[in-house]
């Protein structure tokens, strides 16, 4: 199981809320958030639940350096240990209008 935080407000489609297992909800401001568990090949489709704008959700595995970075139109697969391997999803989460400084990847 891969770990990760949704942000409801990023979802066009909720329903995958009913997927995952849902560990912890809590508010930042205007945003609903919550950590979960899910399935790899559940979070490898989670692009197209995402709202239109600029959107990201990642997912780790603890003990595993592979992290999964999902947009709404493509997908990642980088290594938390090598900063190199980010580039392109950096590249890209930025040509959709994330910050880069939002692209950081943090692994709890």
């Amino acid at each position: 199981m891969l770990k990760g935080t949704i942000i409801e407000n990023s979802l066009q489609d909720k329903s995958i809320l009913d997927e995952v297992k849902i560990e912890k909800t809590w508010r930042s401001d205007d945003w609903i958030l919550h950590d979960v568990l899910i399935e790899e090949d559940i979070a490898k489709e989670i692009g197209k639940y995402l709202a239109e704008g600029p959107w990201y959700i990642h997912f780790w595995e603890e003990g595993n350096d592979k992290i999964l970075v999902v947009f709404k139109n493509k997908t990642f697969e980088i290594l938390h240990s090598d900063t190199s391997t980010w580039s392109d999803a950096i590249q890209y989460g930025e040509s959709i209008g994330i910050p880069k400084e939002q692209l950081d990847f943090v692994i709890s």
